[in-house]
């Protein structure tokens, strides 16, 4: 059964982050070349390291001092976040990550908008109960 995104939710710690819209969850892994003369033609691989990334955005709240602050100053003092990714009331993923704004916009006739990308320092762990 399908589930819906409108209970996702994105924290930093214990803290929820004010007012984001959504985040994109990336996982992926090295390939290791292992081919040889036994492969019969064939490229063979074996996995190698694994990653993952998040990307999230929202509204600019510059008022969210336990959150959205938290990861601005994360990113300017180059530490980690411990950070929690639900997509609803009992599936999450949480991990470590580096975080940087990617991006603060505005325009006359839209709100201010904040979009932050999270790179993933050691293991995703999944919570999928």
């Amino acid at each position: 059964m399908a589930i819906s995104g409108k209970l996702a939710s994105v924290y930093v710690g214990a803290n929820k982050v004010a007012e984001m819209n959504g985040f994109s969850l990336t996982c992926g892994a090295t390939d290791i070349d292992v081919t040889n003369l036994d492969s019969n033609g064939w490229k063979e691989i074996i996995q190698g390291i694994l990653e993952w990334s998040v990307t999230s955005d929202g509204n600019f709240v510059p008022s969210d001092t336990s959150g959205q602050a938290v990861l601005i100053a994360a990113w300017i003092a180059g530490t980690t976040v411990s950070m929690v990714f639900n997509v609803n009331s009992t599936i999450k993923f949480s991990g470590d990550a580096y975080v940087k704004p990617s991006s603060i916009t505005t325009n006359v006739n839209e709100k201010a908008a904040i979009s932050f990308d999270f790179a993933g320092t050691g293991a995703l762990t999944p919570d999928l109960t």
